[in-house]
């Protein structure tokens, strides 16, 4: 007997390997069962269409990437430097899984602003990893007040957001180890006057 999770989460898997090569337009059910080694039937038989498909997809890479976050700052020592570092590593491709990740929820983001069906979870997302930065710098900085907060913890997402990015689209010398001392450089300077 097959695994419904299991059955999805391979799905989940073609989806991610389709838009990774081709980008997030040639993701429908067809190609998908045909990735993933399966019949279209058996695909319909998890998801009814492909925008069932495309919104059950970005939701379960944004609860990977979030659940990445929270292990992190299990692991991490929180309200430090370093933990807070460790913490906002898991939003950059300094691996392959995290590669994978970054670009299909990077597809799926901008996808968003013209796909409605999509713009709950990219809400979602954005405002738990924002409310996650935000957690890491009051605890890095608890002198910060509220107003200050919002603004730093915005700024160091975007940092992060953008050296993703940069480091997808550059990665041939935009390395891990450049990434994470970029990174370490911002979060020094988060919260700081005359900053």
């Amino acid at each position: 007997m097959v695994d419904a999770a299991q059955r999805r989460q391979e799905v989940v898997d073609s989806v991610k390997r389709i838009v990774v090569a081709d980008g997030l337009e040639r993701v429908s059910l067809r190609e998908v069962a045909a990735e993933a080694g399966l019949v279209v039937g058996s695909v319909r038989h998890y998801f009814a269409s492909s925008t069932e498909l495309l919104v059950f997809a970005f939701e379960s890479v944004v609860d990977a990437v979030l659940e990445r976050l929270r292990a992190a700052a299990g692991t991490a020592a929180p309200g430090t430097h370093d933990g807070v570092v460790a913490q906002l590593s898991q939003l950059l491709p300094l691996d392959e899984e995290r590669a994978v990740d970054l670009c299909v929820w990077t597809e799926f983001k901008l996808a968003a602003r013209t796909r409605p069906e999509l713009e709950p979870t990219a809400e979602r997302s954005h405002r738990a990893v924002a409310a996650a930065v935000g957690q890491m710098l009051s605890a890095l900085r608890p002198a910060l007040g509220a107003a200050d907060l919002v603004i730093e913890a915005e700024r160091l997402l975007a940092t992060v957001e953008g050296l993703g990015l940069h480091a997808m689209l550059q990665g041939r010398w935009l390395d891990a180890q450049l990434c994470r001392e970029v990174l370490a450089a911002q979060v020094r300077g988060a919260g700081k006057a005359g900053i």
